[in-house]
Parts: C-alpha cells; sequence; structure tokens
C-alpha cells in the first residue's frame, strides 16, 4: 500500500498539516532544519507520492500551466521554454509544451486541447494568422501571458522586446559605417515583431537618408531556405545592398550561406547584423553582429506574471505589458562600406 501523508508525519514525529505545509514549501513557515530534514528523510525513506488529484480538487487548481511557441526548435523559444519549464518545477508546476510550426490551426487544436485540461495559466507566443485562440483563453477568463507577439487591439499581459529601438540602433551602426543601401530580411511580415523592427528600420532609413526601395526588403518566412532565397534575390541584383539586416536564427545561417556561395567576403563586401540567440554567435570563423535577447529574463518576468495572474485574490488583474531591452554586440560582420 502507497505510504500516505499521515504515516510520513509519524515517521517524522510531526503533525500531517506540518508535513503537508514543508512539502508546499511554505516560506513563512517557521520550523527547525532538523525537523524539516526528519521530514524529508521520512518521504524519501516510504516513497511518499504526493496526491495531486486530491490536491487539485481540494484547491480548485490542476497546478498545470500550458506553454505554447512556434517552433520549438528555435533557440530564442528553446531558452524561454527550459527557463518556464524550470520555474514551474520549482513552484510545483508542471508545464505542458506544444509546438504549433506558426500554424494557425494547430494553435486553435492546442489552445482547445489545454482549456480542457483544465490548465490554471497560459503563456504563449501566437502564431497571429488569427487571434481566434487568444480570444478563446480571454472568454474563458484563464490567466494569459503573451511572449515576444501580441494583437495591439486586444489588451492582454504581454513581455515583448524593445525592437523598434533596436532595429534603428543597427541600421543607425551601419550608417556611421557609410553604408547608403540597406536591405531588411523581416520574416512573416504580419507578426507583430517583424512590423516592430520594420518600423525601427524605416524610421531609420528615412532619418539618414538611405536608399529607399521596395526592393530592398524582402523575405516572408523563418526558414533557412527563406533566408538563402531572399538573400540570394539581394545579391543579383544589378545594384545589390552592402548591408543586410536579418531577423531570425534561421534566416540568418541561410542568409550567409547565399553571400558565401556568390563568393562575397563578410564584412569587406556586405556587412550582415542579425536578430540572433544562438549562443554560438560570438564564436563563429566571423563572429556575428547580433542583436540579442535576454531569454532568462523574458521566460521569468512571464512565468511571474502569469504566476501573480493565477494566485491573485481578484477574479481578473489589469492587464500588465512587460518592455525587455534587447542587448547591441558589434562583432566582425560589419566593416566599412565600400568605396562606390
Amino acid at each position: 500500500m502507497a505510504a500516505t501523508l499521515k504515516d510520513v508525519a509519524a515517521r517524522a514525529g510531526v503533525h500531517p498539516s506540518t508535513v503537508s505545509r514543508v512539502l508546499r514549501k511554505q516560506e513563512n513557515l517557521k520550523i527547525l532544519d532538523t525537523t524539516r530534514k526528519r521530514i524529508f528523510d521520512a518521504v524519501e525513506e516510504l516513497n511518499y507520492q504526493p496526491d495531486f488529484t486530491a490536491r487539485a480538487l481540494r484547491m480548485k487548481k490542476s497546478f498545470t500551466i500550458g506553454l505554447i511557441v512556434p517552433d520549438i526548435g528555435n533557440p530564442f523559444f528553446s531558452r524561454i521554454a527550459r527557463t518556464i519549464e524550470q520555474l514551474g518545477f520549482e513552484k510545483d508546476y508542471t508545464v505542458i509544451v506544444c509546438n504549433t510550426d506558426e500554424h494557425q490551426a494547430k494553435e486553435n487544436k492546442y489552445v482547445n486541447h489545454l482549456l480542457s485540461r483544465g490548465i490554471d495559466g497560459l503563456i504563449m507566443v501566437p502564431a497571429q494568422d488569427s487571434d481566434e485562440s487568444v480570444n478563446k483563453v480571454l472568454e474563458h477568463k484563464v490567466p494569459l501571458v503573451l511572449i515576444d507577439r501580441l494583437f495591439e487591439d486586444i489588451n492582454t499581459n504581454a513581455v515583448i522586446s524593445n525592437n523598434v529601438e533596436s532595429a534603428y540602433n543597427a541600421v543607425k551602426h551601419l550608417v556611421d559605417l557609410g553604408h547608403k543601401k540597406v536591405a531588411f530580411l523581416r520574416g512573416r511580415n504580419n507578426i507583430y515583431t517583424m512590423t516592430k523592427r520594420f518600423e525601427g528600420y524605416q524610421k531609420a532609413v528615412d532619418e539618414f537618408g538611405l536608399v529607399k526601395s521596395d526592393s530592398l526588403i524582402v523575405g516572408n518566412g523563418f526558414s533557412f531556405d527563406d533566408g538563402h532565397n531572399a538573400t540570394t534575390k539581394l545579391l543579383n541584383c544589378p545594384e545589390p545592398p552592402t548591408a543586410l539586416l536579418l531577423t531570425g536564427n534561421l534566416i540568418t545561417v541561410g542568409a550567409i550561406s547565399a553571400i558565401l556561395e556568390k563568393g562575397l567576403k563578410i564584412p569587406e563586401d556586405i556587412s550582415v547584423v542579425a536578430f540572433a540567440d544562438s549562443i554560438f554567435s560570438p564564436y563563429l570563423v566571423k563572429p556575428l553582429t547580433t542583436i540579442s535577447h535576454p531569454l532568462y529574463e523574458i521566460g521569468s518576468k512571464a512565468f511571474n506574471l502569469l504566476l501573480e495572474n493565477i494566485e491573485s485574490d481578484e477574479e481578473t488583474l489589469p492587464p500588465t505589458q512587460i518592455m525587455i531591452n534587447t542587448q547591441f554586440d558589434i562583432r566582425e560582420t560589419t566593416g566599412k562600406a565600400k568605396a562606390a
């Protein structure tokens, strides 16, 4: 027969409520370290497993949260997911991770599945082809935090980055190096993140009098092939750009591959700045100039904001949007523009 809470209490010589409070990690519990150790020793000796079903029924909580991301293979999303999973573990929450592959139908299905499981809250990076799933979560009054992307006409909790400023500063850096023709590889153009980066790019182009042309704005996806094909198209122009602003990890790898296939050198022939979060960026043969994100901070801010909403005594808290600053690291893939 499986050990019970009362069995643990008897073995440790304490009241069952003390065992319960210790296992729930109540920070305000005043108890001797020796007593705490006896409890954990008893748990291990008896192989005690808490009855989470009974606990969930008693507290009207599932101690489960959902996490929906577009691409778990992308270092940006995988490292944020790792942070949220670890913080959930520390707070006794199980995190169910769902990968949508940027497909709206898949996202909608996952949202329905998670809601049917009675999750306590949801952290989500929406595909943004539709706001259907976000509205469904809000209608169910389940605490929700969006990461990286939001719908500007829906007031929700969110943790986002300063994309406008980041893109502007990247282009300004290229201007300072004498570049007049800077191309922008934008990823999917309906994504909030991309629209804000494009806004920063356009602001810099206008302010610094750079070459302005629709032909310099290319790409509509986040894959290696998207980056490779868009860059090849740019490089085959009669007067190609002298610098690229790239907006994703796989896009960047594809773009660099296309540049090398063309027989060009970075940064002697073309400069590259990338929104990229790979830990390998500083250690490439040609260390990459990057705009990167504090991924642990993003994940922890999102988790703590969700937890605050889950544990609030109020039915709903006013939505909070947290802006996170990116980091700009100038390395070896940007240099002075070639003389005309």
